[in-house]
């Protein structure tokens, strides 16, 4: 009996891979309002009924895909929570990177022309809640709007090199990356430079 599951458990997470696959390999193409369920299924050469096992439509899908990579960032929070309160980003830095690895292709098209700006503003709010939490935690009640230019520095300083680094199809180590994101979050781009 265990066998078996574990037989569909792999025949389930090889069609939801080929699914994310032919999904990520359209969205390079064009905007996910403008994939179709019957293009998706023919690119991952599966059937129509096949994909409805999973989801409702390539929009559930996508929120599907999303949902899983955002429970990823909050394990890798509740991880770290300590690292972060002690000021150890690195540690933290690390798993993040790797999330971003595993997910690099889903990652590159998200952050794409093409990509899902809803996952972009879902994404802002969630790392502005942890870091405001944090921050919170370490430095008391907010009572000027540093908050918002630290926060503002770090987050989309880190997309940006988030988005360089999946164009470039992850070549440098996640611990590479973690140590350069870590310097530059410490003391600022530009004394890497």
């Amino acid at each position: 009996m265990e066998k078996e599951n574990k037989k569909e458990d792999r025949r389930v997470r090889r069609t939801r891979k080929l699914l994310t696959q032919a999904l990520t390999e359209l969205m390079q193409q064009k905007q996910i309002k403008d994939i179709t369920v019957t293009e998706l299924t023919e690119k991952a050469d599966m059937n129509r009924g096949t994909f409805y096992l999973y989801y409702r439509d390539v929009f559930d899908m996508i929120d599907k895909i999303e949902d899983e990579m955002f429970n990823g960032l909050d394990r890798i929070f509740a991880q770290h929570s300590e690292d972060v309160a002690s000021n150890q980003t690195e540690p933290i830095l690390i798993d993040l990177f790797s999330l971003i690895e595993e997910n690099q292709e889903m990652c590159r098209v998200l952050l794409s022309p093409h990509g899902d700006m809803n996952f972009l503003h879902r994404l802002n709010e969630v790392m502005h809640d942890k870091f405001l939490n944090t921050w919170v935690e370490l430095r008391g009640p907010l009572k000027d709007n540093a908050f918002d230019y630290y926060y503002s520095f770090a987050v989309f300083g880190c997309a940006g090199l988030i988005h360089a680094w999946v164009n470039r199809s992850c070549k440098e180590s996640t611990e590479e990356m973690a140590k350069l994101a870590d310097r530059m979050l410490r003391r600022g781009s530009l004394s890497v430079i």
